[in-house]
């Protein structure tokens, strides 16, 4: 909202003054060793919060090779880059960038769509929120904000009409995620899937041509129980998959991992596959199916020999793709 220009929040006046005053002193003295390595300190604990996860990655990895060496290059590393993007960033502000004015408050908007989109991406992991209302509100409020209710005949040049067209995209992915909302949808980039629960289509597929599921549901842990010990009775390994309409990465992988040909000749041919829908984190059946084998949400992949035993070692969380996937149906 401080973006929208809601409210400002700012340091007090004399803080303010007595740090220009400072700034302007090293200006035209030319600064101290002290004064600099105060404000690089300053500069690091300003870019180290968004720089903390690469970071993590990076020393993961030389964690992960066990190379002291490796570790130091990319500190160094990763030490100068910060500094030099600084330092550019302090000899060309005179001549990169324009002087203040009306387009500051231009970036500060876009910011601002960008930090409540993100909070909308965050709420769509709570399953009791319509994401889709909110999503529609942002998209066609953010076309109304660039204009796109004024005649693109007063636009002047090409950029202009470029960027009507933008506005336009933008409107009527609002009204299709307004029309999805309807329909108890949630997902932003498939507002209006052309398919019902429990089966997927192919890209180009019409209605005769839907792929069944490649799912056997289960709704209740005893219905579990019964599915388990019928496929050892059987000989047969058990997957297990946890879904949940509100997981991304559940959706993700049934709209391609799961849609693979040999993905779906693999599993139908060897395993048994059943799929817990855990949607309701509240309701009874789906705490005691997650409490069952302590799995903490979806998605979550556990798998069973023939025996009926559960092999912990391959058990699985997230998004795989076809080839992980099958490299975990190998080992089992």
């Amino acid at each position: 909202l401080a973006m929208f220009g809601a409210y400002t929040l700012q340091m007090p006046a004399f803080i303010q003054s007595s740090l220009q005053q400072r700034s302007d002193k090293l200006r035209t003295s030319g600064g101290t060793y002290a004064g600099l390595f105060f404000m690089g300190l300053v500069s690091a604990l300003i870019v180290g919060a968004c720089v903390s996860p690469v970071l993590i990655g990076a020393l993961g990895a030389a964690i992960a090779a066990k190379d002291p060496v490796l570790g130091g290059g990319i500190m160094f590393a990763l030490a100068h880059g910060q500094g030099a993007v600084l330092i550019l960033a302090g000899i060309g502000a005179g001549w990169l960038l324009p002087r203040a004015g009306a387009w500051m408050d231009h970036v500060k908007h876009a910011f601002g769509v960008l930090l409540i989109a993100v909070a909308i991406y965050l709420l769509g992991y709570l399953p009791d929120v319509p994401v889709l209302y909110l999503w529609a509100a942002l998209l066609i409020g953010t076309s109304i904000y660039l204009g796109v209710a004024v005649a693109a005949a007063k636009a002047k040049t090409g950029w202009r009409y470029a960027w009507k067209g933008v506005e336009t995209l933008l409107l009527v992915w609002g009204i299709l995620a307004l029309l999805g909302a309807f329909n108890g949808n949630r997902d932003i980039f498939n507002p209006l899937p052309g398919y019902p629960p429990g089966s997927t289509m192919t890209a180009g597929s019409s209605d005769a041509t839907r792929v069944p599921s490649l799912f056997q549901p289960v709704r209740t842990l005893a219905e579990l129980d019964a599915r388990l010990a019928e496929a050892k009775a059987a000989g047969r390994p058990v997957l297990l998959d946890y879904y949940a309409t509100w997981c991304t990465d559940c959706l993700r992988m049934e709209k391609s991992t799961f849609l693979d040909p040999r993905v779906r000749e693999t599993v139908g041919g060897r395993f048994v596959a059943l799929q817990a829908d855990v949607t309701d984190p509240n309701h009874p059946e789906s705490k005691a199916i997650q409490r069952r084998y302590g799995v903490y949400g979806p998605p979550a992949m556990l798998f069973f020999g023939a025996d009926g035993i559960e092999r912990r070692e391959l058990r699985t969380y997230g998004y795989k793709d076809r080839e992980a996937f099958l490299q975990l149906l190998s080992k089992l």
